[in-house]
């Protein structure tokens, strides 16, 4: 009766240490990647925020070209005409970030970019910089 007694316990422990062992490698592979997950949705947020804030300097410098213009006596129409160039070339250039930063991105991370335009990006940038 004793060498069964001891015989279940030992089954039992057996059993227990191998699902501790498998548990804790598949909970720390798991952690692992939410960590990794972070980590890059972190990274791509501060990149995004890099990218806003030249954005804005570049808003601002068209304001001063802006300003010099009509103080060096540019028509209205030349203004206008450097204006709509300085908007699609700014348009133009915030698209392929985003594009880039799409397209780049390793195959198992591009889910975890649930952005296609500036303003879907921008709308990611500050949900994960407000966490």
């Amino acid at each position: 009766m004793d060498e069964i007694a001891i015989y279940e316990h030992t089954v039992f422990a057996v059993l227990g240490f191998t699902v501790g062992l498998f548990t804790s490698i598949f909970l720390s592979r798991l952690l692992g990647v939410i960590h990794a997950w972070r980590l890059v949705e972190d990274t791509v947020a501060h990149l995004l925020w890099m990218c806003a804030k030249i954005e804005e300097e570049v808003s601002f410098l068209q304001e001063l070209k802006d300003k010099h213009m009509r103080e060096s006596d540019f028509t209205p129409e030349q203004i206008r005409k450097f204006n709509e160039i300085d908007h699609r070339t700014l348009t133009n250039w915030k698209e392929s970030v985003i594009l880039s930063i799409v397209k780049r991105a390793p195959r198992h991370f591009q889910s975890m970019l649930p952005f296609t335009s500036w303003d879907e990006a921008i709308q990611f940038m500050n949900n994960t910089l407000k966490r």
